[in-house]
């Protein structure tokens, strides 16, 4: 830390510095030992990008302009520019760079308004290796991929842990006296909400998501689990004859008669890696039949034999999820939860819930009203990246 102080100093040298913080464990300890190296001199800003889990913009101001911290945020509002310029697309990679170009856009603005030259920002390894790997773009990835953000943007960026893993942040984190519930912190994906939107994003998927998103936390909050949340797809299924054969092999790795077992493949793409690159590809659904599912319960075993055995057969496959519980008749939008456990976030096993937390869950989601399905992740990393999009 004190080599990156010094750093610090010298580059930014008598300028001023903006912080582009979220609450997030990356981009808080990069601001708190900016702040060591540039006392008054650093400016923390919060986007907020309109892609946030509902009351999270002020939580977040409050929580880092806790005397015990000292950061004092500057929230800044542009939820309607991300909602319109990511309107329509539902390509995860385009998404993402129509995300990552507005937030520096915005920054920009508003490194400008205040004289600052800089932007230090909560780049981590992961982001960058993902990103120049090809498997997807991280939104604070500029320089790495040749992005000049001094010509583009007006501002020089300046990344005190861009060679660090989540593991060793945490532990900087704590060093710095950090509060355990923010040095633990699960991550949260730069664009937001806007990658657990499957497909185009829409007014009624982010809602459905952020009340998906409080349950899921609440419930499994008290697990521990390194990453949980949810995402919102529509119920719009591929129809190509390659799909044709996923019920028995899913009833074959499960054991169960065909008749009752069904697999759904969704329209909208997901993010996933195959070797060292990215495929994107499809989402398949296990149904299974209601009286099977109530006494088959969580089975690991089986189900891990039936998504590699459905990811290796079927190559356009990155991702496979179980219903938990349906709505017959109810709104055409479905939630998949996600839980997973990781030490460095390259590499991520399928968080074994228990299956009575997983209905429970799948019932508080429905009694909103607004999804007709609940289904479980049940995809590694690899194949599936750890969030959707």
């Amino acid at each position: 830390m004190t080599s990156e102080t010094a750093r610090l100093q010298e580059t930014v040298g008598n300028g001023k510095a903006i912080a582009a913080v979220s609450g997030g464990v990356d981009s808080t300890v990069a601001a708190l030992v900016a702040k060591r190296a540039l006392g008054e001199r650093l400016l923390p800003v919060f986007i907020d990008t309109g892609f946030l889990r509902a009351g999270e913009p002020e939580n977040v101001k409050a929580r880092l302009g806790d005397p015990s911290l000292g950061l004092k945020v500057k929230l800044v509002k542009a939820g309607g520019r991300f909602l319109e310029a990511t309107k329509g697309e539902a390509m995860a990679e385009e998404k993402r760079k129509k995300f990552r170009e507005t937030f520096y856009q915005v920054l920009g603005e508003e490194a400008r308004k205040d004289g600052c030259d800089f932007v230090v920002q909560g780049t981590i390894a992961p982001d960058w290796i993902e990103t120049q790997g090809g498997i997807k773009t991280q939104h604070n990835i500029l320089e790495q991929v040749g992005i000049d953000s001094l010509s583009k943007y007006g501002f020089r960026v300046v990344e005190p842990m861009s060679e660090l893993y989540k593991d060793q942040v945490r532990v900087l984190g704590r060093h710095l006296d950090l509060p355990k519930d923010m040095s633990e912190r699960q991550p949260f994906p730069g664009p937001g909400l806007l990658v657990r939107c499957i497909g185009t994003v829409s007014k009624k998927k982010l809602d459905l998501l952020k009340s998906s998103t409080m349950i899921v936390e609440e419930k499994l909050g008290p697990f521990n689990y390194d990453q949980y949340f949810a995402g919102v797809i529509e119920n719009k299924f591929a129809k190509e004859p390659v799909y044709k054969n996923l019920d028995e092999t899913a009833a074959g790795a499960l054991g169960l008669p065909s008749s009752e077992t069904r697999v759904d493949v969704f329209e909208d793409r997901v993010t996933g890696v195959k070797g060292d690159t990215r495929s994107y590809g499809r989402l398949a659904g296990i149904r299974i039949q209601e009286d099977s599912r109530e006494t088959y319960g969580w089975l690991p075993e089986k189900l891990r034999l039936a998504q590699s055995s459905i990811v290796e057969k079927f190559v356009e496959v990155t991702r496979v999820a179980v219903l938990v519980k349906e709505k017959r008749g109810g709104p055409s939008l479905s939630v998949v939860v996600r839980a997973v456990s990781t030490r460095d976030f390259m590499t991520a096993a399928v968080a074994q819930v228990p299956w009575k937390i997983l209905k429970d869950i799948a019932e508080s989601i429905l009694k909103t009203g607004d999804s007709s399905r609940v289904y479980y992740d049940i995809t590694p990393k690899p194949p599936a990246t750890i969030e959707f999009e």
